[in-house]
């Protein structure tokens, strides 16, 4: 999974690790919004820990690139910017449309039903308990349909987009998207792949994924207002 597990269920983890894992899932779920400031003394005080594994769970982070540490002032959530987003969804544009033309290619009639299976997503809007369910049955599919592809190499650099995308997906889930329409569109893929259509399985790819790559924008945009006026 992209997300870490809840830190309820890891109950004996060292302490630096149960640390790591809560801020961790709060920055991925953008709790914690990209460019928000920590406040070391007050995380103790709610964590009820010491600074030392406190600090040694943000070094951790840090060494992911989820925090930076800025000298004399102290760790910041990894800002996202416009430029990181599109430069991400062109790379996974390109590597996804085609992961999909050869899904239409090469996938069995077992691997198309188990796409079909996969293709339904649930949401609703401004609930975020419903977005990390959303997120993981679309990355699940997306990596399915790569595995399809019968390329592992691809299916990697798939997953590897996905993860590096957490973060502003997450935050595109709150300029809102209907789930029906969502599922439609991955049926309308499964369709494409079924009937072996390459070029209109690329074609579909790329189409959602632009969508996607829109969503994501708006929504850092707004984040990004919030937190100019916050500083």
């Amino acid at each position: 999974t992209l997300i870490d597990p809840d830190p309820v269920l890891i109950p004996y983890a060292a302490l630096p690790d149960r640390v790591y894992a809560v801020l961790k899932r709060r920055i991925l779920t953008c709790v914690i919004e990209p460019g928000k400031k920590l406040n070391e003394r007050l995380l103790s005080v709610e964590l009820g820990v010491s600074r030392t594994p406190l600090r040694e769970a943000l070094n951790r982070l840090a060494l992911e690139e989820l925090l930076n540490l800025i000298p004399y002032k102290g760790y910041m959530v990894t800002p996202l910017t416009v430029e990181q987003i599109r430069n991400l969804s062109e790379l996974r544009r390109i590597v996804e449309s085609e992961t999909a033309a050869l899904a239409a290619l090469r996938s069995t009639v077992a691997d198309q039903k188990r796409l079909r299976t996969l293709a339904e997503l649930r949401y609703t809007p401004g609930n975020r308990k419903t977005y990390e369910r959303y997120l993981q049955a679309n990355t699940t599919f997306h990596t399915e349909v790569a595995r399809c592809s019968r390329n592992p190499s691809l299916e990697y650099v798939v997953s590897s987009v996905l993860g590096k995308l957490q973060r502003p997906l997450y935050l595109g889930l709150d300029v809102g998207i209907n789930a029906r329409e969502a599922t439609a569109e991955h049926l309308d893929l499964v369709e494409a792949i079924r009937a072996k259509d390459i070029s209109g399985a690329r074609k579909i790819m790329a189409e959602q994924l632009m969508r996607a790559e829109r969503r994501v924008i708006a929504a850092l945009t707004k984040v990004q207002k919030r937190t100019s006026f916050d500083a």
